[in-house]
């Protein structure tokens, strides 16, 4: 509003199915304290906390078609709760509800009474009917808007602009007030699906751009971000990201570096730092590999004992004096069994160390 300066009048279009009651009654005060002569218009649907911001307008224009929804407050709720809580919620509920009371008996001839119970009803009021209960006070003459949100087609047009409300419409109106609407909308039109604004004062351009939307109304879509197609583009787009990322990067490294010196002992220092730098891996694989080429050297130690014995002839000494002892007629297989006993003798002394 701010941004507007001084202006003689301010046109509000409304296409909204509602949403937060303290956001709506914010956007009425804004309006009301505000010098400017202020003209809503209902281009679609108007409903909930929608019908909020219409009472602050000083005029109220609704298309023949066009749609009014009034009904209690509700509040979602997520967890646990007290009944004392619950009953501290009704409250305040209630107090919401009133607050909402007070801004109809702004524009209704009605009393207090009248005005909550056709807010327990969830009153619905096409065109004229609204002007009939008091929330507007001017039909848009001889025009209904024949491709509106809830015609045969998807597409409306405000100021020259193309919005779409198909899906958003749908998922709250109920059908047999859409029935009511298709028929009005049948109307034949000076130029078929199209009110013009007239002032020079232009709606919101993303007003009720609700595409690829299904259920409730959402943010207006952005503008499409460009093609990002480099790793500068990147962290020019989303710096605060790119820093994340490069601190969590860090982060693990250090970890990484932190657990190979853990598990480095006895590992030398030529495949530590392949470890660390030329080859990245982590301590576990490390340690693993490390442990598959020790007992490699330990099997090619044992092996390279048992070759020693039977190139020493080792295996033909006895456990007596070969005194007239003939050895001539040891078989092979003897031979190199008592070899291999030596070895695995040897297996089993702790003493021995292999490096």
């Amino acid at each position: 509003m701010n941004a507007l300066g001084k202006k003689d009048t301010i046109n509000v279009l409304i296409q909204s199915g509602g949403g937060d009651v303290f956001a709506a009654n914010a956007i009425k005060t804004a309006l009301e304290t505000n010098s400017a002569k202020i003209t809503g218009t209902i281009i679609g649907l108007c409903a909930s906390a929608a019908t909020i911001v219409l009472t602050a307008c000083d005029v109220r224009r609704i298309a023949n078609n066009g749609l009014l929804m009034a009904h209690n407050p509700k509040v979602t709720l997520y967890g646990a709760y007290e009944s004392k809580e619950l009953s501290k919620l009704a409250e305040v509920t209630d107090k919401v509800k009133q607050s909402i009371i007070n801004a109809y008996m702004q524009i209704l001839n009605k009393t207090e009474e009248e005005v909550t119970q056709l807010m327990d009803d969830e009153s619905w009021y096409v065109g004229q009917e609204a002007i009939d209960a008091g929330f507007c006070n001017e039909l848009i003459a001889g025009e209904s808007f024949q491709n509106n949100a809830l015609g045969d087609h998807k597409n409306f047009m405000v100021n020259g602009k193309n919005y779409n409300f198909t899906n958003y419409i749908e998922a709250v109106v109920p059908d047999n007030i859409r029935k009511k609407v298709l028929n009005l909308s049948r109307t034949p039109q000076k130029e078929e699906g199209a009110f013009f604004n007239t002032s020079n004062q232009k709606g919101n351009e993303n007003m009720g751009d609700f595409n690829n939307q299904t259920a409730t109304p959402a943010t207006p879509t952005a503008p499409a971000t460009p093609a990002i197609v480099d790793v500068v583009q990147l962290r020019n787009a989303y710096p605060e990201f790119c820093n994340a990322i490069a601190e969590e990067a860090v982060k693990a490294e250090r970890e990484r570096l932190k657990a190979i010196d853990a598990v480095a002992k006895g590992i030398p220092d030529d495949v530590l730092n392949k470890a660390k730098y030329d080859e990245p891996m982590s301590a576990q694989d490390l340690a693993y590999a490390q442990m598959v080429a020790n007992n490699a050297a330990g099997q090619q130690t044992m092996t390279n004992v048992v070759d020693d014995l039977k190139n020493s002839g080792a295996g033909e000494v006895g456990s007596v004096p070969n005194v007239g002892n003939d050895t001539t007629g040891q078989k092979k297989e003897e031979k190199e069994a008592k070899v291999h006993g030596f070895a695995n003798a040897l297996k089993g002394d702790k003493r021995r160390g292999t490096k």
